[in-house]
């Protein structure tokens, strides 16, 4: 929807791994979501995250936070929204957790920005389509379940220094009520995620929205590096906010512009500019050095070949091997449940719960990796269904 307010937003078509178009010192407030590592392929050179190693991706994010400090005035905020990763078994050896946030924070404090904590955003979830959830590790008994990353962080950090004055008029026109900051402030924040369309990471509106009333005022500007969908920008005018944005991605353009209500009848005062000669990136902060090992992307067709998703129906559970259950299908396709471990003493107890539980009905497995022979089980993740006729009480 189009603000009626006289704000503009700016847009380029650009990497922000050098912002060059924005002055130093020229920016109220920082709000973004970046990339998540090798989950989407934009198509795009030079995108950060996908077909990169993760300390590649490390690094090129430790370039934006520089060059976000570069930009941001003294005294004021940089927000940054991210989740962990989980780490697949064939890149790391077991399934173990990235701590993006804590490598974003180590970034920003080798820059020079404070950090002063974060918000927690409990993601609302809806039920699958189908009406099943994932169960992972070790279920149904204890130790070694996995918990879900069903959160992620908001981080904020402030650069150094005296914030430039404002006016009388911009403060009152940005004050909040005791309820407002009260909800505004709290650590923990709870909203549903954004509907996933054509833009793999876009978050709600709501989530810039709250940022930009705690920590910029009227009139100020707001600067999004990775403007995706143009969610923050959308948010930033909405509040008599002007915007900066900037996307790697052309091909998002016409999704900013309907987002913004740039056909509408009163359209925005919106700039799009695309960069025509690529600029060098600025290098790493100095002393930054990723604290986590080093990992390659999985080749995306490789992986393919080898991940198959298909619903079947499980007729019987087999057999263990060793502490890992082997289940067969219709098709006579052998299953060993992935990440699923069950001590000698509950072997009988686990088979019986499966039979009772599992054989008979339809599923979807997930495989990982082929098999090493025909006759061998293929690692999968068994999604379960959760009606009440399947699901123990």
């Amino acid at each position: 929807m189009a603000s009626s307010n006289a704000c503009c937003a700016q847009v380029y078509i650009a990497d922000s791994r050098t912002m060059a178009e924005t002055p130093d010192e020229s920016v109220a407030l920082i709000v973004t979501s970046p990339p998540y590592w090798h989950i989407k392929d934009y198509g795009t050179p030079c995108q950060i995250g996908y077909g990169q190693t993760l300390h590649e991706y490390l690094y090129d994010l430790s370039r934006v936070w520089r060059e976000c400090w570069r930009v941001l005035m003294p005294g004021r905020r940089l927000c940054i929204n991210i989740g962990d990763q989980f780490a697949r078994a064939n890149l790391y050896g077991q399934y173990k957790v990235i701590p993006l946030h804590a490598e974003i924070i180590a970034q920003c404090e080798t820059i020079g920005f404070d950090y002063l904590g974060a918000i927690i955003w409990q993601k609302k979830t809806t039920m699958r389509p189908s009406g099943g959830a994932v169960v992972m590790g070790s279920f149904p008994y204890p130790p070694n379940g996995i918990v879900e990353l069903d959160y992620e962080y908001i981080l904020l950090f402030r650069k150094p220094g005296k914030s430039p004055g404002v006016s009388a008029a911009a403060r009152e026109a940005s004050a909040l009520t005791t309820d407002e900051w009260k909800t505004l402030f709290s650590g923990h924040w709870q909203f549903a995620g954004e509907r996933q369309t054509r833009h793999e990471a876009m978050f709600p509106e709501e989530l810039p929205r709250r940022l930009i009333r705690m920590f910029s005022l009227v009139g100020e500007t707001v600067l999004d590096p990775f403007v995706g969908s143009g969610t923050t920008l959308q948010a930033a005018l909405t509040l008599n906010r002007n915007a900066i944005g900037y996307e790697i991605q052309p091909d998002f353009v016409p999704l900013i512009r309907q987002r913004l209500g740039a056909d509408s009848l009163l359209p925005p005062n919106l700039s799009v500019h695309l960069r025509e000669t690529p600029l060098t990136p600025v290098e790493p902060p100095a002393g930054y050095a990723p604290r986590i090992k080093d990992a390659a992307p999985v080749d995306a067709r490789a992986h393919a070949a080898a991940t198959e998703e298909k619903t079947y129906r499980i007729t019987a559970a087999v057999r263990f091997e060793g502490e890992t259950p082997i289940l067969r299908t219709d098709e006579g396709v052998q299953v060993a449940l992935l990440g699923v471990r069950v001590p000698a003493p509950l072997q009988t107890r686990a088979l019986n719960y499966l039979k009772t539980y599992v054989a008979g009905k339809r599923v979807l497995l997930r495989f990982e990796g082929a098999s090493d022979s025909a006759d061998s089980p293929r690692l999968s993740i068994c999604i379960l269904p959760t009606d009440s006729s399947s699901t123990a009480k």
